[in-house]
C-alpha cells in the first residue's frame, strides 16, 4: 500500500523555523508509516525574499530590535495585511516551487512558517493539490500574519491556552481548529529522556551528569550558567554581556555558545585568554544542546520561542538578554510573569540578576519550584496523532 506524504515547510528567517521542521521531520521518519519531505521555502525566493532574508540575519546579528519591533506592529494590523496573499504570490512566484510541491501532492501540509501555508492553501484553492494544512505559531504569542490565512488551514498548533482564548476572542477563530499542543520540540529535551544513550555516549560507567560535567570541564561545586549567544547564527552583541559579566570575576562556570559565528569565538577565547578568567569553557556549534541544558543550572539565552521551551521542558531558569524584539519580548513577558526567569535587556541588568542569584539560592530556587509546576508539552507526540486523524 502506497503511504500517505507529509511536506514539512518552514522558512530560514533565523534558526527557530528550521529547527521546530527538523524536529518534526525526524519524529514522523522514525515512525515510518509516511513519507516525509522537509522543504525550506526561501529555496525558491526571488531577490526580494532574499534582501528580506539578510535584512532578517543583519538585524539579528546586530540586534537593531527597534526596526523589527517596529515591522512586527506594523504588520500584525489587519489593514496592512490585506494584501499579503499578493505579496506571498510576489514573493515566491516561482515555477520550480508549484512543480515541486504538486509533484510531490502531499496529503498533509506542516507550516513551521505562515508562508508554508499560504502556498499551500493557495494551491490548494486552484486545484493543484488536495492537502490538509495545519500550522505552528513558534512563539508565545499569536500575530496577524499567522492567522490571515486561517480559512486555508484545518488546524493552528499554539504554545498554550492563553493564545488560544486570545485567538477565540479577539480574532474570531473556530476554538475547534486551534489546537494548544505547545511548540514542537525534540524528545531529547526532556528530565525523562534516555540517560544511559547519553551515558553510553561518552563510554563512561559513572553518573551521567558527572560524565557531561567532565567533558565541559565544568566544576561539581559551582553553579554552571549556560550562556547562548544567540541560536544557531550567534550575536556578536552577547559579547559585551559577557564581557560584563567576567569582570565580576564570580566563583561559577560559565559555557558560552557561540552558535557558527567563528568570529564571535574567537573574540572570547581571545578575551578568556588574555585577562586569565577561569572556568570558562567557550563552544562553536552544537548539537548537543539538550546535554549542555541537562548539567547547567541556569540559562541565558535570548527569547526565542524555540530556546524558551527547550528550557521550559528540562526546567531551567533563564535570564533573558535582548532579543530581536518583536515576537520576542513577548516570550520575555510570558517567562517572567510565571516566574521563570528574569528580563535582564542590559548587561548591567544581567549582572543584578546573577548577583541576586550567586547570593541569595531563595532566587533560584523559586524559579525552580516554579518550573516544576510547569506541564511538559509532548507536543509531537499529539501533533502526530492529529495529522493521523486528518489524513484518515
Amino acid at each position: 500500500m502506497k503511504k500517505k506524504r507529509v511536506l514539512i515547510i518552514y522558512a530560514t528567517y533565523g534558526s527557530g523555523h528550521k529547527t521546530v521542521a527538523n524536529y518534526i521531520y525526524n519524529y514522523f521518519n522514525k515512525k515510518g508509516k509516511y513519507e516525509v519531505k522537509v522543504m525550506d521555502i526561501m529555496d525558491y525566493g526571488n531577490i526580494i525574499g532574499n534582501i528580506s532574508k539578510k535584512v532578517f540575519e543583519q538585524n539579528f546579528k546586530h540586534r537593531s530590535s527597534f526596526v523589527f519591533t517596529t515591522l512586527y506592529k506594523i504588520f500584525d494590523r489587519k489593514s496592512t495585511t490585506v494584501g499579503y496573499k499578493s505579496v506571498t504570490r510576489a514573493l515566491f512566484h516561482n515555477k520550480k516551487l508549484k512543480e515541486d510541491i504538486v509533484s510531490y501532492n502531499p496529503d498533509l501540509i506542516i507550516a513551521s512558517h505562515f508562508f508554508g501555508a499560504t502556498i499551500g492553501g493557495i494551491y490548494n484553492k486552484k486545484g493543484l493539490i488536495n492537502s490538509k494544512i495545519i500550522s505552528i505559531i513558534t512563539d508565545f504569542k499569536s500575530h496577524e500574519l499567522w492567522i490571515k490565512d486561517i480559512n486555508y488551514m484545518d488546524a493552528l498548533i499554539v504554545s498554550n491556552d492563553i493564545v488560544k482564548k486570545e485567538l477565540v476572542l479577539n480574532n474570531g477563530i473556530d476554538k475547534r481548529k486551534i489546537y494548544s499542543f505547545g511548540i514542537p520540540i525534540s524528545e531529547s529535551f526532556s528530565l525523562t529522556s534516555d540517560k544511559e544513550k547519553i551515558k553510553n555516549k561518552y563510554n563512561f560507567d559513572n553518573n551521567v551528569l558527572n560524565t557531561l560535567k567532565n567533558k565541559y570541564k565544568v566544576n561539581n561545586g559551582k553553579l554552571t550558567f549556560l550562556f547562548f549567544a544567540g541560536g544557531s547564527m550567534g550575536s556578536s552583541f552577547s559579547y559585551e554581556y559577557l564581557k560584563k559579566v567576567l569582570e565580576c570575576r564570580y566563583d561559577i562556570n560559565i559555557i558560552f555558545v557561540c552558535g557558527k559565528n567563528e568570529r564571535l569565538k574567537e573574540k572570547v577565547n581571545y578575551l578568556v585568554l588574555q585577562e586569565g578568567y577561569k572556568n570558562v569553557m567557550v563552544l562553536g556549534f552544537s548539537n548537543e544542546v539538550n546535554n549542555l541544558l541537562n548539567i547547567c543550572d541556569v540559562v541565558i539565552t535570548k527569547p526565542g520561542g524555540i530556546s524558551v521551551t527547550e528550557c521550559l521542558e528540562m526546567k531551567k531558569p533563564m535570564l533573558l538578554i535582548q532579543g530581536n524584539g518583536g515576537q520576542e519580548i513577548y516570550n520575555a513577558r510570558f517567562v517572567c510573569f510565571n516566574g521563570y526567569g528574569i528580563n535582564c535587556r542590559r548587561p548591567k541588568k544581567l549582572v543584578w540578576a546573577m548577583n541576586k542569584i550567586i547570593h541569595n539560592r531563595n532566587v533560584l530556587d523559586n524559579m525552580n519550584n516554579k518550573l516544576s509546576k510547569y506541564d511538559t508539552n509532548k507536543s509531537l507526540e499529539k501533533l502526530y496523532k492529529l495529522s493521523e486523524s486528518l489524513m484518515r
